[in-house]
């Protein structure tokens, strides 16, 4: 059962996302009854009648923050993930849900209706049954301005991500994505179809349906391929990834978080090449999938320069390294999609290797085999991912073999693995810096 109103909890503009964290906070940890919960928001916000207090924890429960119980409220996983890793977005795709207008409002600012006035007029032939008054309007976008998913100037309202711009490293709310922009909200493969836009998006719950998705050495990403069960066809997301450019489409990627319908934004990615596996699907049944090759736009080129890393010291190694680790290597190259460009440095590859002397740095056990070119082969690691703003830079890179490095990247405890080996890369350049 949806609403037609969206109550703006206690604090204004300015103090109502810090008054709910607060308030998220302390049902977290004490559970309390209606009774206390009442009084500690009398207590510690701007809100004085008891019968208005209540209607907001109504509220907060139709939005799937919170949730009654029959000892007191709790938070729900949203609630949790707003207060705990600050992030108000989570509760957009209950506004949505619960309220009606949120979506059609989303829908009205890209098609050109930007004043009050003009939504107003929008919401009310999308709802002719309401008289829709400008307060419950105005309580609508006051809440997308809080979550910081619309912004207005001079009582001009626009939304961000209208155009199809995204800031490299950047949560967004994948609901809110497909409201404004359309495309399949729940495939990993999504086509709006009135955008020259592919969105792609990888994660562990990719694991589930036989998808196996990993960053390679060189930057660029091996994506699989849409369907969950039997042979993938070259036709739908699929067709659209491979023939992104002659028709013109941007590929952007998309990584979940641990926040429920939450997603970091990790580029404009291209396509390379493609070839066909068995992997399992769905149903642990062995299929002919697609793997994708993608490349961030701008390219993974490895920048030489003058001099050759092997006739060096360890110390006028590590030095040239920093010297050459290219500044700004993860920033946006000016276009207005928000592409990124990897450029690397041999020093800094080299360091890593030589450092590493033919042993894993992870499992400490010898390089798993010989390379063409005589040497032993382990993979450089970036401790943080050049996608998430990593440099290229010697406090940066540890040397692995090819099962730690998928360890980290698709192990359970990957991030606790990577934390150790970031430890150890600290200790290795102390005598360096």
């Amino acid at each position: 059962m949806t609403r037609m109103t969206a109550e703006g909890f206690f604090g204004g503009a300015d103090d109502r996302i810090p008054n709910l964290q607060s308030a998220l906070r302390f049902v977290s940890k004490q559970e309390p009854t209606d009774a206390a919960l009442t009084n500690w928001i009398i207590g510690n916000t701007t809100a004085t009648s008891e019968e208005n207090v209540r209607s907001n924890i109504s509220f907060l429960e139709s939005i799937d923050l919170l949730e009654a119980t029959p000892d007191g409220y709790q938070t729900t996983n949203k609630g949790e993930a707003f207060w705990r890793q600050g992030e108000p977005q989570v509760m957009y795709e209950g506004l949505a849900t619960a309220v009606d207008g949120f979506r059609e409002i989303c829908r009205a600012i890209p098609a050109g209706h930007r004043t009050i006035e003009d939504i107003q007029q929008q919401l009310r032939r999308a709802y002719p049954d309401y008289e829709l008054p400008k307060g419950v309007v105005s309580r609508h976008l006051g809440w997308l301005e809080s979550l910081d998913l619309v912004t207005k100037q001079d009582g001009v309202y626009s939304i961000p991500i209208e155009d199809g711009e995204f800031e490299v490293g950047e949560t967004y709310s994948r609901w809110f994505i497909h409201d404004v922009l359309k495309g399949e909200r729940y495939k990993g493969i999504a086509t709006p179809s009135e955008h020259p836009l592919i969105f792609i998006f990888t994660g562990e719950s990719g694991s589930d349906y036989g998808y196996e998705d990993e960053f390679l050495e060189d930057d660029t990403f091996l994506y699989t391929g849409e369907g969950t069960e039997g042979d993938m066809t070259m036709d739908d997301g699929n067709k659209a990834i491979r023939d992104h450019k002659e028709n013109g489409d941007d590929i952007h990627l998309f990584e979940d978080t641990d926040m429920p319908w939450i997603v970091t934004y990790l580029g404009e990615y291209e396509y390379l090449s493609h070839r066909t596996e068995t992997l399992v699907d769905e149903n642990d049944d062995p299929r002919d999938a697609f793997r994708f090759r993608l490349a961030p736009v701008g390219g993974t080129e490895i920048e030489s320069e003058e001099g050759t890393p092997r006739s060096l010291s360890d110390e006028e190694l590590f030095q040239k390294a920093k010297q050459s680790s290219p500044s700004g290597s993860t920033t946006s190259t000016g276009s207005s999609s928000g592409s990124r460009s990897y450029p690397r440095s041999e020093f800094v590859r080299e360091f890593a290797l030589r450092m590493a002397d033919g042993v894993c740095q992870g499992c400490e056990e010898d390089a798993p085999f010989v390379s063409k070119q005589g040497e032993p082969f382990l993979e450089v690691h970036h401790l943080t991912r050049r996608s998430d703003g990593g440099p290229d830079d010697p406090e940066n890179v540890i040397a692995l073999c090819p099962n730690c490095h998928r360890r980290v990247h698709e192990g359970r405890h990957g991030d606790e693995f990577n934390q150790r080996l970031k430890e150890k890369v600290k200790s290795r350049n102390e005598k360096y810096l």
